[in-house]
């Protein structure tokens, strides 16, 4: 979407709440869409545009809707206005600190986010269920003859597997849970629900510990957190995790291959 900041903001001068001479601050960045604070009538909303949609399968009217189910049980900020035309959308603006901006020490923070996953997965939200082999051709066939045929070697192994394990059960997902995302203080608030969708606890798990870089130990703490909370065998918990790191290192890889085609 070449120009979107241009045709975004001519589309906010259409909105009623959204004052004539208003203000937009670019925020930091994601690895393809782009946010911003808004300011008008004295009021501060928070802004992020969809670049990423020219790579991800996500409808965005879904998704919006699945915020606005989130923010009645209390998880997420208000989502105000999807852009007609699948632009941007428009959120609250909220002034909590976030774990990554934190100075908690880090066993803290790996409660936090063990806190923040079982509460997601106990949160019974209408969604779609996550395809993830779907998603894995989709992005091989926007790379067409950019991927290679030993960077498929394992395609089948994973989807195999990806069906094995969602068919012990499957329960609503982040799928993105960076430390941007959680705020640091109850009630916690959880941003960005751009891939969430009901799926494998586990595959959110090792989705969180790769997006965070965590290292052997804070994995492990993370995972001996979760099972503790979840009243499950940590054993089990981490077995689980260990079978997705794979299909989650696979579908970031294939996901930042596509991405580098639109940039």
């Amino acid at each position: 979407m070449k120009d979107l900041r241009s045709r975004m903001e001519q589309e906010l001068r259409g909105i009623s709440f959204i004052h004539p001479d208003f203000n937009l601050t670019p925020l930091n960045a994601g690895a393809l869409n782009n946010s911003y604070r808004l300011e008008t009538a004295g009021q501060s909303y928070f802004i992020k545009t969809f670049e990423s949609d020219e790579v991800a399968i996500l409808d965005r009217q879904v998704l919006f809707d699945i915020q606005k189910q989130l923010y009645g049980r209390n998880l997420s900020v208000r989502p105000i206005y999807i852009s007609k035309c699948n632009y941007f959308q428009i959120d609250s603006w909220s002034r909590n600190q976030t774990l990554e901006h934190s100075k908690l020490p880090l066993n803290v923070i790996i409660s936090h986010l063990a806190s923040a996953l079982v509460r997601i997965h106990k949160t019974k939200i209408e969604a779609p269920t996550l395809d993830l082999p779907k998603q894995w051709q989709h992005y091989i066939d926007l790379l067409g003859s950019n991927i290679s045929e030993n960077d498929l070697f394992p395609l089948d192994t994973y989807t195999k597997t990806w069906y094995q394990e969602c068919s012990k059960g499957l329960v609503f997902c982040h799928n993105d849970l960076a430390l941007s995302h959680v705020t640091c203080h109850e009630p916690i608030k959880i941003f960005d629900w751009e891939y969430c969708a009901n799926s494998s606890p586990y595959f959110d798990l090792a989705s969180c510990i790769a997006i965070n870089n965590l290292n052997h130990n804070a994995e492990e703490a993370l995972c001996v957190c979760y099972a503790e909370l979840m009243d499950q065998r940590v054993s089990d918990v981490v077995s689980r995790v260990q079978v997705m790191k794979p299909l989650v290192e696979f579908t970031n890889r294939l996901w930042y291959l596509a991405a580098k085609l639109t940039v």
